[in-house]
C-alpha cells in the first residue's frame, strides 16, 4: 500500500506504510527535542491515511522555525519594526496628477515603451475566500453585481489584455505582453486554476500566467505551543501577504521574470474593484526616477482612521498602524496644506523592480518579522475531537509585505483619489460600490 501526498517541495512524493511509520517516529524525536512534541499525542491511534495527513502537515513546519519565531513576536508584540525608532512622516510623496502635463506625458509613453517590450509584470494576491461575502470559492470568482455580471478576474484580466492593445498601439510594437503571476493559497489554487482554464483567462494566453501558492505558517497558543485541529491535523493558515517574497522564489516566478526579462513588477489585490492593474504612467514615474519600490496611497479621511500609514520608522520606510502613533501626532496637520502630518494610508497597490524583490527573497527572509493575530482557532479537545472556541485562544503569525520597505534604496509614495484607484469589495457597502464604480463607467 502506498501514500501519495504533496511534499512542500511541490514534488509529488510516494511512500509506503513502513516508510511512514519510521518518518514520522524521526519527526517525533525532533519535535519533542523542541518542545512541540504534543503534535504526537494521537499518532498511535491513527489509521494509515490519518498518518498520512499528519506527515504532510509536519513537512510543512520546522519546529525550530516556529519556536524563533514565537519568541520574537512574545519579545515585540507590537510592530517588530519600531522598537526604539522614531516614527516620522513620509517625506518622499509625489502626485503625479499635479505634475507637468509633458512630464506625465514622457512618463507615460516611458510605461507603454516598458510594457510593450515585455519589461512589466502584473503580481496579483488572490490567495482568499470570499467567506465576508457569504461564498466559499475564491474572491476573484465572485460576481460583484454589474449589469455585466463580470467576476473580479474578469475585470481584471480583460484590463491586462487592452493594456497590451493599447502598447502595441502606441509603440507599434507588434505582441506586447503583460505577464500575470497569481498568488494563490491551498485553499483557492485548484478552483482558481480551473475558473482561469475553462474561461480561456478572458483573453489572456495561459502560458503568461503563472500561479504559485502562498506559504503556510502553525497556529501557536500564547505559550508557544503548536494549535492541532484534530488528532491529524496542525491548525495551518496563510502566513499573510508578506509570504510572498519567499513563495515567489520557491516557486520559480522570480526566475520566470529573470528569463522572460522583466524588470518591473505592479502589485495588487484581488478585492480592488477600481485597480489600474501594470498602470504605464506609473510604471514610466518609477522606471524615470530610478526607483526600486514604490506605492500608490490615499489621504486619510479623519485622524483615527483604522489604516496602515506609510512613514519612516527611524530612516526607513515603512507603514504603522494608526494606533500606534500616539494621539497628538495622529491628529495634527500640516500647516501650509492643512491635510493630516501622518495622512498616507497604504493600499496595498506596490510597485517593485525585480531586483529588489530578489534581494529580499534571497538576502531578508528571515529579516522580516511576523505580527500577532488573535483568533479563535478550531482546535482538538482532549479526545481529538475538533470544537470551535467561544473566544480567543490562539496566535495566527502572519507577515506584511510593506515589511521589506526598509531594504529599498529609493522608495517613492504617490498620492492619488480613492475613488479612482481604490474600493476593497470585501469590506464595502453597496452604496461605496457603486458611488465608485459609476465614476468609472467603463466597469459596468
Amino acid at each position: 500500500v502506498v501514500y501519495l501526498h504533496r511534499h512542500p517541495s511541490i514534488l509529488d512524493c510516494i511512500i509506503t506504510i513502513e516508510d511512514m511509520a519510521s518518518e514520522l517516529e524521526a519527526h517525533r524525536a525532533h519535535w519533542t527535542k523542541q518542545g512541540q512534541g504534543h503534535v504526537f499525542q494521537w499518532a498511535d491511534q491513527l489509521n494509515d491515511a490519518e498518518k498520512a495527513q499528519l506527515l504532510q502537515c509536519i513537512q510543512l513546519c520546522d519546529p525550530v522555525e516556529v519556536n524563533r519565531v514565537f519568541k520574537a513576536v512574545s519579545e515585540s508584540p507590537m510592530s517588530p519594526l519600531l522598537g526604539k525608532n522614531k516614527v516620522q512622516p513620509f517625506p518622499d510623496v509625489t502626485k503625479i496628477s499635479e505634475s507637468k502635463a509633458e512630464e506625465r506625458a514622457k512618463w507615460e509613453d516611458a510605461g507603454y515603451k516598458l510594457i510593450a517590450e515585455g519589461k512589466v509584470a502584473l503580481l496579483l494576491l488572490a490567495g482568499g475566500q470570499a467567506t465576508r461575502l457569504g461564498a466559499v470559492f475564491p474572491k476573484g470568482m465572485y460576481d460583484i453585481g454589474l449589469p455585466s455580471h463580470r467576476s473580479l478576474f474578469q475585470i481584471q484580466a480583460e484590463r491586462c489584455v487592452k493594456l497590451q492593445q493599447l502598447a502595441t498601439a502606441r509603440t507599434g510594437k507588434a505582441g506586447a505582453v503583460i505577464p500575470w503571476y497569481v498568488m494563490t493559497s491551498p485553499a483557492t489554487r485548484a478552483q482558481t486554476e480551473a475558473f482561469l482554464k475553462e474561461k480561456d483567462y478572458f483573453g489572456l494566453k495561459g502560458e503568461n500566467v503563472f500561479f504559485f501558492d502562498q506559504g503556510l505558517f502553525p497556529a501557536v497558543t500564547p505559550e508557544g505551543k503548536i494549535i492541532m485541529e484534530s488528532k491529524s491535523k496542525i491548525a495551518l493558515s496563510p502566513n499573510g501577504n508578506g509570504g510572498l517574497y519567499s513563495a515567489l522564489h520557491t516557486s520559480g516566478a522570480l526566475a520566470d521574470m529573470q528569463k522572460r526579462g522583466v524588470e518591473f513588477i505592479s502589485q495588487y489585490c484581488v478585492d480592488n474593484v477600481l485597480i489600474r492593474p501594470a498602470d504605464p504612467l506609473f510604471a514610466g514615474f518609477m522606471h524615470a526616477n530610478g526607483l526600486d519600490c514604490a506605492a500608490k496611497v490615499v489621504g486619510k479621511a479623519y485622524p483615527e482612521e483604522p489604516v496602515g500609514v506609510l512613514c519612516l520608522i527611524g530612516r526607513n520606510p515603512g507603514v504603522v498602524e494608526y494606533s500606534e502613533i500616539d494621539a497628538e501626532s495622529r491628529s495634527s496637520r500640516d500647516s501650509a496644506t492643512g491635510e493630516l502630518i501622518f495622512n498616507y494610508a497604504h493600499i496595498c497597490i506596490n510597485s517593485f523592480s525585480l531586483p529588489f524583490l530578489q534581494e529580499i527573497a534571497t538576502k531578508h527572509l528571515k529579516d522580516l518579522p511576523f505580527h500577532i493575530a488573535r483568533k479563535k482557532i478550531p482546535c482538538a479537545n482532549e479526545q481529538g475531537e475538533t470544537t470551535a472556541p467561544a473566544s480567543e485562544n490562539g496566535w495566527k503569525l502572519e507577515m506584511f509585505i510593506f515589511d521589506a520597505f526598509e531594504y529599498s534604496q529609493k522608495m517613492v509614495c504617490s498620492i492619488t483619489s480613492l475613488s479612482f484607484v481604490f474600493i476593497p469589495f470585501s469590506l464595502c457597502t453597496c452604496r461605496e460600490l457603486w458611488r465608485c464604480v459609476v465614476m468609472r463607467s467603463s466597469h459596468l
